[in-house]
Order: C-alpha cells, then sequence, then structure tokens
C-alpha cells in the first residue's frame, strides 16, 4: 500500500543538462561537453604557463640550470596541449563515428 502511493506521487527524472544552451542527451555530447569546459579553463591557463616559462628564460641570464628548468616547463606544455587537443580530437571522432552508426 505505501509503495503504490509513493509511485504514484513519484515524479518523473529530467535531464538536468538538457535545459541549457547545448543539448545533452547522450555519453559522447556529455564528454565532448566536459572537453569544452576544460578547454576554456585550460587555454588561459596553458598560456599563463607559457608567459611563466616565458620569464624564466628572461631571468635565467645564461644559468644553464634555469635555461634547463624553463625548457622542462615548456616541454611539459607543450605536452598538456597535446593531450588537449588529442582528447578534444578523439571525443569529435568518436561522437561523428557514433552518430553514423546510429542514422
Amino acid at each position: 500500500m505505501i509503495l503504490e502511493n509513493i509511485i504514484a506521487y513519484a515524479e518523473p527524472l529530467t535531464n538536468p543538462l538538457a535545459g541549457g544552451s547545448v543539448k545533452v542527451d547522450t555519453i559522447p555530447q556529455f564528454v565532448q561537453s566536459v572537453l569544452a569546459v576544460v578547454m576554456y579553463i585550460g587555454v588561459p591557463f596553458i598560456g599563463l604557463i607559457l608567459v611563466y616559462a616565458g620569464f624564466k628564460f628572461l631571468f635565467a641570464r645564461g644559468n644553464s640550470e634555469k635555461i634547463k628548468g624553463a625548457s622542462f616547463n615548456i616541454m611539459w606544455v607543450i605536452i598538456g596541449i597535446a593531450v588537449f587537443l588529442g582528447a578534444w580530437t578523439l571525443s569529435t571522432i568518436i561522437d561523428s563515428t557514433i552518430s553514423n552508426i546510429i542514422k
């Protein structure tokens, strides 16, 4: 009896991500939305880190250890950019592949 009353007054679940400017109904769309947010936050961060590494080069003043540290920073920033772009590309490829299979 109690379970029937609960079921009678229960409201259906709604997709909380469906009401925004980007409609998210599938897992690939969700992954793309998450990657878009990460890119939106990550790109300025990468720019700041590149500027920081540039300042490290400027303030090294010929000190080989400091130049190695700045080169190390720039190398990892470039690897980070590659990871960001690779994740975005992979997400786009998977989304288009699944879309083509569904159609």
